[in-house]
């Protein structure tokens, strides 16, 4: 009983420190094997998009206007892709100023989309 747990403990481990790589069972003990790396947490382009940075769909203006719904100045709505979960996904979300003219993300804004 021991030595299941042991080898448990050590097979889990090995495959949380290997990176992912895509595999699919056909479920009649043959795998094929796609030869596609995919590293959690490296960066990635997506559509001429670096992933890790923030775009915004329109180039924010400084009007301080104020966004009562968003509790900001000249609020804008802008996306990044990431990671999420161990897949790619996009972030999309707003972002307001305040007095101070620091950007900021406004909270509960988020939305994430899962990238195939």
């Amino acid at each position: 009983m021991l030595k299941q747990v042991s080898f448990a403990v050590l097979a889990g481990a090995m495959l949380a420190s290997a990176p992912a790589h895509a595999q699919v069972s056909l479920g009649v003990g043959a795998d094929v094997d796609l030869g596609v790396d995919v590293r959690v947490g490296d960066p990635y382009t997506y559509k001429g998009h670096r992933s890790g940075r923030w775009y915004a769909y329109e180039e924010p203006r400084r009007r301080h206007r104020y966004y009562e719904a968003y509790g900001g100045y000249d609020c804008y709505k802008a996306f990044q892709y990431t990671w999420h979960d161990g897949h790619r996904a996009r972030y999309d979300a707003y972002w307001c100023y305040d007095e101070g003219g620091r950007k900021y993300e406004v909270s509960r804004t988020r939305a994430v989309v899962r990238i195939r």
